[in-house]
């Protein structure tokens, strides 16, 4: 395939196209859909599978782990069947005593970030956090779900994260400020940004959406999908644009 399908960030390949794992948890963005979307996926690896084979076809070469459900199992298959697969990841949500971090270094995960809900509350945890995955050998970075005020804390207090998870998308959904989180981001071109709810929670259409994304200093993205057609055509539209 004469095509480009991964990035770098801090010298480690990445794929432009990562699969989502937000819809397999019936996160609540998805609105009545949700519960749908997590009866259906959650404790099926097999589901999961359909997306990310999908996906893969569509030249999207990864996935952005969280290890609930059956998301590592589905992965481990894509691992040992895929050569070209990569694994970035999330820690899990809240306070739980075991992050998931061993779970996503036995997926041998390229980058590793702190969840949003960990991130945003600018603790002393995201510290120990960042330390912790910096400390075996992965690239540290922070999801943020509040992008703002949690970016302009990591900025203004140097926090070792070498990228970072944001919401980006036209339609400005989750972004708090669209217009001042654009301009925070364009302005640091040295960091490497991977977007998150790009389709806006299915809202957009793809095109438009990854248009949107292709002017800004977004370096590669992940996408949720329900679908296997869906997940395939987003992924070659997604890719035709970012290549631009």
């Amino acid at each position: 395939m004469d095509q480009q399908l991964f990035t770098e960030f801090e010298g480690v390949k990445i794929p432009l196209v990562s699969t989502g794992v937000s819809p397999f948890a019936g996160s609540p963005q998805f609105g009545v859909k949700a519960p749908v979307y997590r009866e259906k996926f959650f404790n099926d690896a097999n589901a999961m599978l359909k997306i990310m084979e999908a996906c893969y076809e569509g030249g999207g070469r990864g996935i952005g782990a969280i290890p609930f459900g059956k998301v590592v199992d589905a992965v481990k298959i894509m691992k040992e069947t895929h050569d070209d697969y990569v694994i970035t990841g999330s820690t899990l949500p809240g306070m739980l005593p075991d992050p998931g971090i061993e779970q996503l270094i036995d997926l041998d995960a390229k980058i590793i970030y702190v969840h949003g809900s960990i991130s945003d509350g600018k603790s002393d945890r995201v510290i120990k956090l960042i330390d912790e995955i910096s400390s075996r050998g992965i690239i540290p970075g922070l999801a943020v779900h509040n992008p703002i005020s949690t970016l302009e804390f990591a900025f203004e207090n140097n926090l070792k994260a070498k990228t970072f998870l944001v919401p980006f998308n036209a339609n400005g959904m989750m972004m708090v400020n669209q217009q001042k989180l654009e301009d925070l981001i364009d302005s640091r071109k040295e960091i490497a940004f991977m977007g998150m709810k790009t389709l806006a929670a299915g809202t957009l259409e793809p095109t438009k959406a990854y248009e949107y994304i292709s002017k800004h200093n977004i370096r590669a993205v992940i996408i949720g999908m329900v679908d296997a057609e869906e997940a395939r055509n987003v992924t070659e539209i997604a890719l035709k644009v970012l290549q631009k």
